[in-house]
């Protein structure tokens, strides 16, 4: 009854101030203006311009401005002034709200525009519904039953449906006229209502502080913490590697016992740079004894050389004479025989006077003696032979061993020979060369192992025939010959003694099991318990028919051998850098398989104890060992993944 009662205020071009500043908005801005909203959601859904819409719907273009509307613009001529001035006296960049609200009449009625378009909407919502009553082709209703649907107006449903006296309502609910009921005692005014609330905002931080500052402090946590398990997980590894160091040189020292100690019982060492060449130096650790050696490590312990000292007498020590240039630097020349030198940097005097007292004591100890020689700095490393001239001295060492044995292609004859016609000292090169000797680090390096392999110690042993601990040059050239240019037996013979560790002639089963180990080794397969050696020569034994025997001579050696004596054609000495290969390791590496024997199943009983123990330590160190391996890109992926839960958070939480 209120709505039929109450006068609807006139449609013209005005916006009142409650719509215009009082708009309902968002719960962060709640007051808008409903005239600005429409004009940019039309402006950002592409909506053309005033005239194109007046065009597109077949009315004409407007080409003055007085033809919006002129009533509207001779009542206020202010208005048009205002209105040419915003849109920069441009008819064709006119809003289509804007225009279309100054096309409305005095009468209260919309301008041919948005009479249009609303009668356009109308007319699609109809259309498109098909269950329309006056749709005739959906069979819904009769012609006689669309015609009383027609008769209905709203008083008759009003009427109808509620309990509203038909006198209590006029017949044209849409229109109130002063003879009609409940009459409305007075047009609704501003003044009368009451006010519209202020502007608010909604601040989402508020009554957050404390779970914000906490997450940010989390988060801010998060790489320190990560940063400190990583490097305690570093630590740990090294302190690892450091105990087991110390309970290999304990057990070294307990055997020799001899070696440099300081007062407090442990081995003495000194922190110095080592200088490898004029670009590169590198800090070092040089730790004196247990043994009759100097060893050169680096930070984390591991071993980087070892300046051998047994069979030397006499250690050749060289100062250099230091000058205002050298910034304070004090470098030292360590020379033995037979090696290549170790030249050290050392922070000041008196730290080279405090490293020389050392060196001395542990000399000392060790029965050995020292000279000391000043020298000019320049002249010092240009005479050291320094690592880097070691390796080019073996490279000639090998190149002349290879070829003398196998001999040079004719292009390699000639360069050779065109070489030593431009080099004057070609014989002193070949002197350098026949001179030269190779260590059991040195020929481990060049056959691609570690110097403590079994397979190195027993092979250099062979190749070292006067028992000197270097191979010198013959001794290397007769041993290649023999890879080579020998014969079967030659090779297995050199396999027997090599396998002979007490040299008695007879090889025990011992003796064939670290053997058969350091085979795996250069093959680089799987390791084999002690259980499947022992099962793999009991088989070999058994195979040849020797399963009676606990030892085999020579000649129960090759009758065990007979049937891979085909795979020993291949067997020689890889050496790097060597043109002919003389070891074909996917060969051996191929027939190593024939060794190979299937994991035994162990009975569950003898070793649940032993699982149940070790399971969690083997847990922890796979894990530690992952996290050291993978830290750099654990640290990438933890990095994204904290900006991509900072950035959802802050979206959407």
């Amino acid at each position: 009854m209120g709505m039929a009662s109450q006068l609807a205020e006139r449609e013209d071009s005005l916006l009142t101030d409650d719509i215009r500043n009082n708009l309902f908005g968002p719960m962060e801005f709640s007051r808008r203006d409903l005239g600005a909203i429409n004009i940019m959601r039309g402006r950002d859904n592409g909506l053309s311009d005033y005239n194109t819409a007046r065009q597109h719907f077949n009315l004409t273009r407007i080409k003055n401005w007085n033809e919006i509307n002129p009533k509207l613009f001779e009542q206020n001529p202010e208005l048009l002034n205002q209105l040419m001035e915003i849109y920069d006296n441009d008819l064709d960049n006119i809003d289509v709200y804007v225009g279309g609200m100054l096309e409305s009449t005095d009468d209260g009625r919309p301008g041919p525009l948005f009479t249009n378009i609303i009668k356009e909407q109308f007319i699609r919502l109809r259309d498109s519904d098909r269950f329309w009553f006056e749709n005739y082709d959906s069979n819904i209703f009769t012609k006689r039953e669309i015609d009383e649907i027609r008769r209905v107006t709203l008083w008759d449903v009003i009427t109808n449906t509620t309990t509203i006296h038909p006198d209590a309502i006029q017949r044209n609910v849409f229109i109130w006229s002063d003879s009609d009921p409940c009459p409305q005692p007075e047009q609704l005014k501003s003044s009368t209502l009451d006010p519209c609330g202020p502007l608010q905002r909604y601040d989402y931080f508020e009554g957050s502080e404390f779970v914000y500052i906490y997450a940010c402090v989390f988060l801010g946590f998060i790489p320190v913490l990560c940063a400190g398990v990583g490097y305690g997980l570093v630590k740990l590894q090294n302190r690892r590697r450091r105990r087991l160091k110390i309970i290999q040189e304990a057990i070294k020292r307990q055997n020799n016992n001899v070696g440099c100690v300081n007062a407090n019982g442990r081995i003495d060492k000194m922190i110095v740079r080592e200088w490898l060449h004029a670009n590169h130096k590198r800090l070092v650790k040089v730790k004196f004894g247990p043994e009759s050696a100097l060893h050169i490590v680096d930070r984390k312990g591991e071993n980087l050389r070892t300046f051998d000292l047994n069979g030397v007498n006499v250690v050749h020590v060289e100062e250099s004479q230091e000058c205002e240039s050298d910034h304070g630097k004090a470098l030292l020349l360590l020379r033995i025989p037979r090696d290549y030198d170790l030249v050290l940097e050392l922070d000041s005097l008196h730290s080279r006077g405090k490293f020389i007292s050392k060196l001395e004591t542990f000399l000392t100890s060790h029965k050995k003696h020292i000279t000391i020689v000043h020298i000019n700095r320049d002249i010092m490393l240009a005479k050291a032979e320094t690592k880097e001239r070691r390796q080019k001295k073996l490279e000639q060492f090998f190149r002349e061993a290879y070829a003398l044995t196998f001999g040079l292609r004719p292009g390699e004859r000639g360069r050779r020979r065109r070489r030593r016609s431009q080099n004057s000292e070609d014989g002193d090169e070949v002197v350098t060369v026949m001179r030269t000797s190779l260590s059991k680090s040195e020929f481990a390096s060049a056959l691609g192992m570690r110097p403590d392999a079994i397979f190195v110690k027993k092979m250099f042993n062979i190749v070292d025939k006067d028992g000197d601990g270097r191979i010198s040059f013959q001794e290397f050239l007769d041993t290649v010959l023999l890879f080579s240019r020998g014969k079967t037996e030659d090779k297995l013979r050199i396999i027997f003694d090599m396998c002979d560790k007490d040299s008695n002639g007879v090889i025990d089963k011992e003796e064939l099991s670290e053997m058969l180990r350091s085979l795996v080794e250069i093959a680089r397969t799987t390791s084999l318990s002690d259980d499947h050696v022992t099962e793999l020569i009991d088989g070999m034994f058994q195979d040849a028919g020797l399963e009676r025997k606990d030892y085999l001579t020579y000649n129960d050696f090759k009758l065990m051998m007979n049937e891979y004596k085909r795979d020993f054609v291949a067997i020689g000495l890889d050496c790097k850098g060597a043109k002919q290969n003389f070891l074909d390791t996917s060969t051996n590496v191929a027939r190593m398989t024939s060794f190979h024997i299937d994991q035994l199943p162990v009975p569950a009983a003898s070793t649940l104890d032993e699982t149940s123990k070790c399971w969690m330590r083997k847990q922890w160190d796979s894990v530690s060992t992952f996290l050291e391996e993978n830290r750099q890109n654990i640290f990438y992926l933890f990095i994204f993944y904290v900006i991509t839960i900072v950035l959802f958070v802050e979206r959407f939480i």
